[in-house]
């Protein structure tokens, strides 16, 4: 096949070589609306660039800085270290990324935090896994403002400037949740909800699709919401408390929808229980792996950290160097069922 060139590109769209060429190395200087044709133009005649051998004559580098919380550690831990893993097949063409952990309470420090990395003004872009939708949508338009692309990842800001999101969807994965419960146990009268207390964007995706399903197949039961504060988290004592507290709602229960980060967390409150309960969460640890072979855990639904950390960092890396400007779109990470039966495979 003969390889296609700029030329080549700048013939079929009636343009200069030169603009070709500044929309394929990344340049300034050429309109919106011309970047997208060349860049429509060179998909369509199958040209490749060599990005190893742009950066040995550019050696023009970019940071990208990951945005992740601390708690809940286990998951937050295992995204970080999937980043790093992708992160090192791209350093070749010049993409060095680090992973700054960041606070989300008692007090949400993301917001302040961001503000601080754009006002450094030395990234290419940012990559952030919020803690909530709202409060990030002026500090994400002010960086797209000036110039910084944002990407979100886990949870999304969809009312912001962000270029794309990588992650779940949260409706679906408490849509999810509910089937589950009916597919395990029938002739279910009362439902609890463990949850946040605070009302985020993706607990209250979680919760939605929850109900959504209940309402769609007319399935009527009592369903009890119990929250508690974040604090749960990093203090067991917390947890124990709760527990203790709402015993024996949660006892007459036919089934319990976890939709928290704490599932790893409630076995040992759960072993005095006489009723078999379904227990419902999500993702999947050493402890909720135990919690599963013991009998106290159905079924979680697992995202896929892998696949968040390799998509999200493909998206940024063809975005800055190959100016994919009109095809960065979000990519919803599908979601998983994992059981006692298929549970070791998830480890």
């Amino acid at each position: 096949m003969k390889k296609v060139t700029a030329k080549k590109i700048a013939e079929e769209l009636g343009i200069s070589t030169a603009t070709v060429d500044r929309v394929l190395n990344n340049r300034k200087g050429v309109s919106r609306k011309t970047v997208i044709r060349v860049q429509k133009k060179a998909e369509e005649l199958g040209y490749r660039r060599n990005r190893a051998a742009k950066y040995m004559s550019t050696q023009k580098n970019h940071r990208i800085a990951f945005v992740l919380p601390v708690f809940p550690n286990y998951f937050w831990d295992e995204l970080a270290k999937e980043i790093r893993k992708a992160a090192s097949l791209y350093e070749e063409f010049g993409i060095f990324i680090e992973i700054q952990r960041v606070h989300t309470f008692p007090d949400n420090e993301q917001v302040q935090h961001m503000h601080h990395l754009i006002e450094q003004g030395n990234l290419d872009a940012i990559v952030i896994a919020p803690h909530d939708a709202k409060p990030f949508e002026d500090v994400i338009n002010k960086a797209d403002d000036l110039n910084i692309p944002v990407f979100t990842v886990n949870t999304d800001v969809p009312n912001s400037k962000r270029v794309a999101y990588v992650g779940s969807d949260y409706f679906d994965a408490g849509y999810i949740a509910a089937e589950l419960v009916t597919l395990f146990k029938e002739n279910i009268k009362k439902v609890s909800v463990l949850r946040d207390s605070e009302d985020t964007y993706q607990m209250q995706n979680k919760q939605r699709g929850f109900l959504r399903y209940f309402q769609e197949n007319e399935l009527n039961m009592e369903i009890n919401t119990i929250t508690f504060n974040n604090s749960a988290y990093i203090t067991q004592s917390r947890i124990e408390k709760m527990m203790k507290k709402y015993a024996n709602e949660l006892e007459d229960s036919d089934a319990v929808y976890v939709a928290s980060g704490i599932l790893g967390e409630i076995e040992k409150y759960w072993n005095n229980n006489s009723k078999k309960q379904v227990v419902i969460g999500h993702d999947l640890n050493e402890k909720i792996y135990n919690a599963m072979n013991h009998g106290i855990v159905t079924a979680t639904i697992c995202q896929d950290p892998m696949a968040q950390a390799t998509i999200t960092l493909q998206k940024v890396t063809d975005y800055l160097l190959e100016n994919k400007i009109e095809e960065t779109t979000n990519h919803i990470v599908k979601l998983e069922i994992v059981t006692k039966a298929n549970s070791k495979y998830y480890l």
